[in-house]
């Protein structure tokens, strides 16, 4: 690149992000002038000369890229998107691209699918997968796939929590016969509609029954690209076992220093009982908000790859 369209470029990064901020309030003109000055004299991005010289948070670079990239909460289109959701709020976080790392290994394995069709299955309860299953049904729908998440635990779920949605229809109205599927859909991004779980039932398991779940997935096949399923811990009940059966693909979820090997081979093994597909397994590391929460990450397995991915440090 010439000297002088490598000044154009820097002016023009300059110029969309400062005014970002400018209106924001975060900067000033003159705090502008000396990042672009800091930009040209040590030849760095201008979140990068922000950061050198203390202007600015990552936090705060995050999310203007995010605004500029069209990945910001003013898309959200019902609800109020959850401060836990990292990859909805931080879309260039590090845990932001372990979830695009993990949609680019679930596109290549359904590639000659025509439909993406997962249920996102853990051992027991606060493992993280109800969180897994909102944040990759969001990368999902970021990528042109129109996408369906549907919160299949019927006895305690949760998903509704994560968009500040209040206590809706959903699914269990539907199988109920109370409810048509349209009257229940909460669009939550263009591209991304969301089945909350709905009154808790007092026959959550019956519902489910086979084949309830899969007549529902097919009555909407042709509007949906996507079909993301969360379910109760398949420790606690056989739910989740009946869910993917009918889906036809699990992702299995493990939480650091809480899931059991033993649990986890359990629930492969469930799972492969009833027919199921193993997409993979995800492991996760989690802390509370209050004790500067963060969450990581990593594929482990995934049929027909040869090389394992180590764990990342944080």
């Amino acid at each position: 690149m010439s000297e002088s369209m490598s000044m154009r470029t820097e002016r023009h990064q300059v110029g969309r992000l400062g005014e970002l901020f400018l209106q924001q309030g975060l900067l000033t003109e003159a705090q502008i002038e000396q990042i672009a000055h800091e930009q040209r004299q040590h030849k760095l991005r201008f979140g990068d000369a922000a950061l050198r010289l203390g202007l600015l948070t990552q936090a705060q670079i995050d999310q203007a890229l995010g605004q500029q990239f069209g990945f910001t909460s003013k898309d959200l289109l019902n609800g109020i998107a959850d401060p836990s959701l990292r990859f909805f709020h931080q879309p260039f976080s590090k845990e932001a691209e372990e979830i695009r790392r993990l949609r680019s290994e679930l596109l290549l394995k359904f590639d000659t699918a025509d439909k993406i069709r997962i249920a996102v299955v853990s051992s027991a309860s606060g493992e993280g997968k109800s969180y897994m299953a909102v944040s990759l049904a969001i990368a999902l729908s970021q990528v042109g796939r129109r996408t369906l998440l549907i919160d299949g635990d019927l006895r305690s779920g949760s998903l509704h929590q994560f968009f500040a949605l209040g206590s809706p229809d959903g699914l269990s109205s539907v199988l109920a016969g109370r409810q048509q599927l349209d009257e229940v859909l909460i669009p939550l991004l263009p591209g991304l509609q969301l089945l909350p779980s709905g009154p808790r039932p007092p026959n959550p398991l019956e519902l489910l029954q086979v084949p309830r779940i899969k007549d529902l997935l097919d009555s909407c096949y042709a509007d949906f690209d996507a079909f993301v399923v969360d379910t109760h811990a398949s420790g606690n009940a056989s739910d989740a076992q009946m869910l993917a059966h009918q889906v036809g693909t699990a992702l299995l979820v493990a939480k650091k220093d809480l899931t059991r090997i033993s649990d986890l081979r359990q629930v492969k093994n469930d799972m492969q009982a009833a027919g199921v597909d193993i997409a993979g397994t995800v492991y996760n590391e989690y802390q509370s908000l209050q004790k500067k929460r963060w969450f990581q990450t990593v594929l482990n397995w995934m049929p027909g790859r040869r090389k394992k991915n180590a764990k990342r440090k944080n």
